[in-house]
């Protein structure tokens, strides 16, 4: 597999100014080019090749030069996941069935991706190009959990076999734990899986088994080891980390906005720490999942999908003796209170966040090419121009996984040619070499991060040398870095909603976060 490239310095310096221009004043523009002449001339050149030296023995390690600081970056987040780095799927589930047939149904699907993922026989991941796509990402199918600890969190594994496999079911915050494959690794009948589940959710009483994990890493290192004092609870944490994934059984009928809101920021619907909680409405068609996003992202989620959508109910399990264990913490009064206050301070946090659902009419010119994507980008570039008069920086995520350990690049889609078309739309002056250009640069800056010639992570990676070999360039405390990383709009898309049909997550501060997908018509 190939490796990812380290871009020359003077070309991503170049168009990092460029980028900035779209933001920030020729004067300010102006002030930053000195900054880039004098790292070029001194600093640059020793970051760079120290970079291009990590590279070659990341590269040995099975590593790209970017893969194990990023992960770091998420793994260094104290903050509650849900406002940090979490995300929330939508996903297109199709059944004749409901109720606990149904969400029986949609978990055996799932449990078949993961269980023939840990036997060993998963089909390479390749992309609509035919390109192989790095396996590292489906690293988290053997049931991984992120751990809580006091500087920066960690990774455990879940065990690498299929056989004798569990899933954590919840319901209103009750957890059992149930046996999900035999001793050959294959998923147990769903009319068994069904039977356990139409047992989870005779209680009406709802619990707490979850709270802790919405406290974030800086309060939930301190109290998860005193949670663990208990030898209860270390048997009851250790199904939670061994566990295939979660799924949430949930009763309440309400629309799929609030649904998806619900699931994202509310406490009592998942151990956030683990990488997937699969949450199905009982009562509509809702599916989603409440995803982790440290070690993953959205389109190998979108690629399990699509698997599992395939998956055909027929058993194939041994006879297995399925079981079902309630799964209860231990908890003294002491710590008791300190989670219900942590978990009143969160509920206090989350009020702060909205999430809506826009639909817009619009129709693509007759016989005129034009990315559906970067018009989006230039709609949402239009609507901040218009409400507040100038421009801030957006963030378009580009899948990466072509390269080996290859996660995201960051497309700068707010280019100065969308800037331009932008501001002559406002004037009702646009003209057609306006569109042409702004559609160039659009084109040319996916290009340039899927050969691996973006410039955010680059920056990124030569700011951690300058901080590796004790040095300290301008360029990395100017206010223009600050701006370009700091964004307003933090937009994704996976292109369409076979799989994954919307999703939502909480944007940086002061932010909005947009995830956008064409219908045919809207």
């Amino acid at each position: 597999m190939k490796s990812l490239p380290v871009p020359p310095l003077t070309q991503t310096l170049e168009r990092y100014a460029r980028a900035l221009s779209a933001i920030s004043t020729a004067e300010e523009v102006e002030l930053t080019r000195g900054f880039i002449d004098e790292f070029l001339a001194d600093d640059g050149p020793k970051c760079q090749s120290e970079l291009e030296e990590f590279a070659v023995s990341e590269n040995e390690n099975g590593h790209n030069w970017m893969s194990q600081a990023w992960l770091a970056g998420y793994l260094g987040s104290r903050d509650p996941l849900p406002l940090v780095s979490n995300v929330t799927f939508e996903l297109a589930f199709d059944s004749k069935t409901n109720g606990i047939e149904r969400a029986s149904e949609i978990i055996y699907r799932l449990a078949s991706i993961y269980l023939t993922q840990l036997r060993g026989e998963a089909p390479a991941d390749i992309s609509p190009r035919g390109d192989e796509l790095s396996p590292t990402q489906w690293h988290y199918l053997n049931g991984a959990i992120r751990e809580p600890k006091p500087d920066i969190d960690g990774i455990t594994d879940g065990p690498k076999t299929a056989a004798n496999r569990e899933i954590v079911v919840l319901y209103r915050n009750n957890a059992y734990a149930i046996t999900i494959s035999d001793t050959a690794g294959q998923p147990i009948p769903h009319q068994i899986l069904a039977s356990q589940l139409a047992e989870t959710v005779k209680t009406s009483s709802w619990g707490n088994f979850t709270d802790l994990s919405y406290l974030g890493s800086a309060t939930a290192s301190e109290l998860l080891p005193k949670l663990l004092a208990d030898p209860k609870n270390v048997d009851t944490y250790t199904h939670l980390q061994q566990c295939l994934f979660i799924a949430e059984l949930a009763d309440e009928d309400i629309d799929s906005t609030t649904a998806l809101t619900k699931l994202m920021f509310e406490p009592g619907h998942g151990w956030v720490y683990k990488p997937s909680t699969y949450q199905i409405s009982l009562t509509t068609n809702f599916v989603a999942v409440h995803f982790e996003h440290s070690l993953a992202d959205g389109a190998t989620l979108k690629e399990l999908v699509s698997r599992a959508q395939g998956v055909e109910l027929v058993d194939t399990a041994a006879k297995t003796d399925a079981k079902l264990l309630p799964l209860n913490w231990v908890l003294s009064d002491e710590l008791s209170s300190k989670i219900s206050n942590g978990l009143a301070g969160y509920t206090e946090q989350i009020s702060n966040y909205q999430v809506r659902q826009v639909m817009v009419d619009f129709e693509f010119p007759a016989g005129y090419k034009l990315s559906a994507d970067a018009a989006m980008q230039w709609v949402m570039a239009y609507a901040q121009y218009a409400t507040w008069g100038r421009f801030r920086s957006h963030y378009e995520a580009v899948d990466m996984r072509e390269y080996l350990a290859g996660r995201t690049e960051c497309l700068r889609s707010l280019t100065p040619e969308a800037a331009d078309l932008v501001t002559a739309l406002r004037q009702d002056a646009a003209t057609i070499d306006q569109l042409l250009a702004a559609k160039k640069a659009h084109s040319d800056w996916v290009k340039a991060c899927k050969s691996g010639n973006g410039i955010d992570r680059h920056l990124l990676g030569l700011r951690l040398m300058a901080e590796k070999l004790g040095l300290s360039p301008k360029l990395f405390a100017d206010q223009n870095y600050r701006r370009l990383c700091t964004d307003l709009l933090s937009t994704t898309s996976v292109g369409d909603k076979n799989q994954i049909t919307r999703f939502t997550f909480a944007p940086p501060k002061d932010g909005i976060g947009v995830y956008y997908v064409a219908n045919k018509t809207r």
